[in-house]
């Protein structure tokens, strides 16, 4: 549980979506660090400005949310489940809006960007995208949210042959790292005191459009569930 953890992070100002950068169109894998055999968490897809992440056996079962609250300092924040392995999430960041496909049913759930989302775990990957890759801090540090927390440049640092600038930024009381490509303007690898991930196989290039869109015939549905409290990832 949270305890008298601050809530209010950095981590946060991620999650604010604005206009999507001038990334690179790639495929990759987020594979988990701290596990034997780095096993694939999920599959993302990037393009200029959607992106879809399909989550495998090893992501585990919410890993796809309706966020219903934002955390802050008093409190928690609270979601529904919407997904978990072996689901897809497709986001739009034109219009802002996220599609969860459910094959087997023929359906499929769409929401706003800001409460339809992946994890924060796999979220961060579609969300962290910089236009000025090693000025970073600054352009994270002008968002609301960001007031109060930190943010330090350590400097260029090669990660799986890719050129990358790594960053130290608050997280829920704790100091977290992150590793983003110059040349993707992405999120490649990332470091917290709960866990530790990073993209692997990553192919640039032009991504299928049948990737981001629901196929014909499904039908629009609701999403129902639990509450859970949101905890740190």
């Amino acid at each position: 549980m949270f305890g008298t953890t601050p809530l209010h992070t950095l981590f946060a100002a991620f999650f604010v979506v604005g206009v999507a950068s001038a990334q690179s169109e790639f495929s990759a894998e987020i594979v988990d660090l701290q596990k034997n055999g780095t096993p694939i968490l999920a599959k993302v897809y990037f393009a200029k400005d959607k992106k879809r992440m399909e989550m495998q056996d090893a992501s585990g079962d919410d890993t796809i949310i309706l966020r219903l609250a934002q955390p802050t300092s008093a409190k928690a924040g609270s979601y529904i489940r919407a997904g978990g392995r072996g689901d897809a999430i497709v986001m739009n960041f034109a219009v802002r809006t996220s599609t969860v496909p459910h094959p087997r049913g023929r359906t499929y759930t769409d929401g706003s960007l800001k409460s339809l989302m992946p994890a924060e775990l796999y979220g961060l990957y579609a969300f962290i995208e910089p236009t000025d890759v090693d000025n970073a801090c600054s352009e994270w540090m002008r968002r609301p949210s960001a007031n109060g927390e930190t943010c330090r440049n350590l400097g260029r640092e090669t990660i799986n042959g890719r050129s990358t600038v790594k960053y130290e930024v608050s997280c829920y009381g704790e100091v977290c790292r992150l590793w983003i490509d110059r040349n993707l303007h992405a999120l490649v690898k990332r470091e917290t005191k709960w866990n530790s991930t990073e993209l692997r196989n990553i192919q640039e290039g032009p991504q299928l459009y049948s990737l981001f869109e629901v196929p014909s015939g499904y039908s629009q549905e609701n999403i129902l569930g639990t509450i859970r409290p949101t905890v740190p990832q």
